[in-house]
């Protein structure tokens, strides 16, 4: 049986067969280092990192993406172990407990979070962790430089043997309803991930690619995975800036790129984006968020004229939809599932064969070869994911007559108001649609008389709009019935709360709302 190649050993292919070409970059004028480089320092790490560790072992990282955190990064794996990118914007509570759960030997971090670890780490943890390197210069006494830490160790590949169902990394979940949780994944879903996404991102040996995501997002894996395994560039961008990513595919030609929706909004809002050239792009990808219409049309006409759209998870792949299909009725969809992979519409946790009808709204479940094999130390959860090796992904969506996907919002999101149950995200979409609102989310609040009354807190850019003409707006539209529009409304002048992985926060949206002194809200 052919076996597929561990991560260990990708770079180690990629230099034998492109020494020369750029792995990575830094920005649009920063240094390039090439796939050669790349694995001979990948390897000094290992074998550095081989003082610390034994097969198996845990290294935790906690820093923005970098070359240097690729070197290591690369190097824990070509030393056998497990390696775990942490929550950078989670709490020092939360990244705590992560490290305290997987118990690293090896911590590494950057100038960033240097205080963060001196501060509310270091002392608090009760992981004896061995060293901490860091990407950049040290700050503290205990912190040893990446110079430092593969100076005078040797280049070669260390004797080790790791088997495709091994496992490589864990993922974290952002935690915004709870604990966080460490999805493991093997070598060999990780391989079968990198082979997908090359074709979603339509990613060869030639391709040059951004990467704007801090590797804290499952997104993270799904541009460095396929960018490893086909050999191609990849220039980083280590603080999100919509002004700075279009210089960067201006100035490095770049040929492919992925953002969240929010994110290429910012893009198109620059102010003189037609000065940009964007000639070099062939494919741009959007995933994490509902795209619109307006969104969609935007990136056609001023940044590239083939978009495609994707549906995905920390714990596994799901669908992509290409620019062809893209159109009228289907624009918000996230098209069929990936080769592979099977997608279904059940009842909310029924068993996978409880399947939905066309166009009946029910809890989406993916069944991959990528997928995730255990919640690190959390069997239980794992096994209340998954059942025969469906993944339930508490986001409810429907399939139309020829099988393309729409995703409709969490089944804990989902509002029941009078008996009835009410989706978000139509709600949400429609108030969008409004010229004088930003950002909207519709979200359920106790109430005597509808059980659950919806309710819509909405960021708006102009201040003189009021609930009475929403209202008329949504009783207007033809997407959402007059019993679904909100019956209440809150307004803000500022962005709406966002989770971890930059999706809209609903869930501190209503806590925060649930509090009647929160000023922040306010009704008219």
């Amino acid at each position: 049986m052919v076996e597929l190649p561990t991560l260990n050993e990708i770079t180690e292919i990629a230099a034998d067969n492109n020494p020369t070409r750029v792995a990575f970059g830094k920005g649009k004028d920063g240094q390039d280092v090439e796939w050669a480089e790349f694995n001979t320092k990948s390897c000094q790490s290992a074998n550095s990192f081989r003082r610390f560790v034994t097969q198996g072992d845990r290294v935790a990282f906690l820093c923005d993406c970098s070359i240097e955190h690729m070197i290591l990064w690369n190097g824990a794996l070509k030393a056998g172990c497990i390696v775990s990118n942490l929550h950078t914007r989670a709490s020092h509570e939360t990244v705590a407990y992560c490290i305290d759960s997987i118990r690293p030997r090896v911590l590494v971090i950057d100038e960033e979070f240097s205080s963060v670890v001196e501060d509310h780490l270091y002392e608090e943890i009760t992981n004896e962790i061995d060293t901490v390197v860091t990407t950049t210069e040290p700050k503290a006494d205990y912190e040893v430089s990446i110079e430092s830490f593969i100076s005078g160790h040797e280049s070669v590949e260390p004797d080790i043997r790791v088997r495709e169902d091994d496992i490589a990394a864990i993922l974290w979940t952002s935690g915004s309803t709870g604990r966080p949780k460490g999805w493991c994944h093997t070598h060999r879903g990780l391989g079968h991930k990198a082979m997908h996404l090359e074709k979603t991102l339509n990613i060869t040996r030639t391709a040059r690619q951004p990467h704007v995501f801090t590797p804290s997002f499952a997104a993270w894996y799904s541009l460095i995975l396929p960018a490893l395994y086909a050999n191609a560039s990849t220039y980083f961008l280590s603080d999100w800036d919509p002004k700075a990513f279009a210089e960067l595919i201006e100035r490095r030609r770049l040929t492919t790129a992925v953002l969240i929706p929010t994110m290429w909004k910012e893009v198109l809002g620059l102010d003189r984006l037609a000065e940009y050239e964007f000639e070099s792009l062939t494919r741009i990808i959007t995933s994490g968020e509902r795209l619109d219409t307006a969104t969609l049309s935007g990136l056609r006409e001023h940044i590239c004229d083939t978009v495609y759209n994707s549906y995905a998870a920390t714990e596994v792949l799901g669908t992509v939809i290409a620019d062809e299909e893209l159109e009228d009725e289907r624009v918000e969809s996230v098209g069929k599932p990936i080769s592979g992979t099977q997608v279904r519409v059940v009842e909310k946790g029924g068993p996978p064969d409880a399947v939905k009808q066309p166009g009946e709204v029910g809890e989406i479940i993916i069944k991959g070869p990528d997928r995730a094999v255990w919640a690190w130390n959390d069997t239980e959860k794992t096994e209340s994911a998954f059942e025969d090796d469906w993944w339930y992904s508490e986001d409810l969506g429907y399939k139309d007559t020829e099988g393309y996907l729409y995703v409709e919002g969490r089944t804990d999101f989902m509002i029941k108001t009078k008996g009835i149950k009410v989706f978000p995200l139509p709600i949400e979409k429609i108030l969008e649609d409004h010229s004088d609102i930003e950002h909207a989310a519709v979200i359920g609040v106790a109430d005597g008389e509808y059980g659950e009354k919806v309710t819509a807190v909405v960021s708006r850019s102009n201040p003189e709009i009021t609930g009475e003409e929403l209202d008329e707006w949504c009783i207007g539209s033809d997407t959402i019935g007059r019993f679904e529009r909100p019956r209440e409304y809150r307004f803000v002048d500022r962005s709406l709360p966002r989770t971890a992985t930059g999706k809209l926060d609903r869930t501190t949206i209503k806590h925060e709302l649930e509090d009647i002194s929160d000023a922040r809200y306010r009704s008219v």
